[in-house]
């Protein structure tokens, strides 16, 4: 009975904080179990991915692909504690860790000693225009008002297949993020304004992306 209560915990946490939530936020879920690990001292005031200077005291967090400005509640699910947290950085790049908190975040949650933890992921929302002023990279930030676009560049059944084509466009200077679809997984470029659209197809084709998709995104 023991070991089956074990087993039960992390499903129960998560199961109590979705019933916490207030009624009108629909959560995202990134994953319900991955492996988290923290960065601090060592990068501290160093510029992150996203522009903006690191710092380890604030609840900040390193993803690969999600867009700079997603907020994200965290879960150690060793303990029940849980922090929210702003993506501003890339990473982590080790291993099959899905998540990099900073410092400050890791402390909330109590996995400093143990440096890496089981963690469930959920998005609750995007970060305010002004919280985020000058942290995207070229071709992701969106006009106040009008229409946005979204360039789609591929569909995955594997989720791992997309990571990899993520991490290519990155290394080719974009800022790709994944979109969950009923079966598959998309790879895309998304907030793009009307004007910016023009300049990242011709980059896009420029290096070799030529099979890709362009949609209005939905606001």
């Amino acid at each position: 009975m023991k070991a089956s209560a074990q087993r039960l915990f992390p499903v129960l946490l998560i199961l109590i904080s979705l019933v916490s939530l207030p009624a009108q936020t629909v959560p995202e879920i990134i994953k319900l179990e991955a492996a988290a690990s923290y960065y601090g001292a060592e990068f501290d005031g160093k510029t992150t991915a996203s522009g903006e200077r690191f710092d380890m005291k604030a609840l900040t967090a390193a993803h690969k692909t999600l867009p700079f400005g997603t907020i994200l509640e965290v879960t150690n699910l060793s303990n029940g504690k849980r922090v929210t947290v702003r993506v501003n950085d890339r990473g982590p790049f080790v291993g099959n860790r899905e998540i990099d908190l900073s410092w400050g975040a890791a402390e909330r949650i109590g996995m400093l000693e143990t440096g890496i933890a089981k963690v469930s992921i959920r998005k609750v929302g995007m970060a305010s225009g002004a919280e985020t002023a000058g942290a995207e990279t070229p071709g992701r930030q969106a006009a106040p008002s009008g229409q946005t676009w979204i360039i789609q560049l591929g569909s995955f059944a594997s989720e791992d297949n997309a990571v990899r084509f993520s991490e290519t466009l990155r290394g080719h200077g974009f800022d790709p993020s994944l979109e969950p679809a009923a079966r598959t997984v998309r790879v895309i470029i998304a907030g793009l304004t009307e004007s910016e659209l023009p300049a990242v197809k011709e980059r896009l084709i420029a290096k070799g992306f030529r099979d890709f998709l362009v949609r209005r995104e939905q606001r």
